[in-house]
């Protein structure tokens, strides 16, 4: 039973590391080039997936944090 949750976290968080991936391989522009196809960077992210997630979530929320930060100092 745990390993199969682990399995399916493990499906979940490189899924959505391919998704930043590919969303921010859209944005790269390269000379001339008519795409960008992230080929070994692919194989990392599946490989690395969990630990790619939770350091890009942990990144979000601290920005998240620092903005609320920010606002509630500019509102005093």
């Amino acid at each position: 039973m745990s390993q199969n949750i682990l399995i399916a976290i493990w499906v979940l968080s490189a899924v959505y590391c391919i998704y930043k991936l590919t969303k921010r391989s859209k944005s790269i522009s390269l000379d001339g080039v008519i795409g960008y196809t992230p080929g070994l960077e692919v194989i990392m992210v599946i490989l690395l997936g969990p630990l790619l997630a939770m350091i890009d979530i942990s990144l979000t929320w601290i920005r998240i944090y620092k903005e609320a930060e920010e606002a509630r100092r500019r509102a005093k």
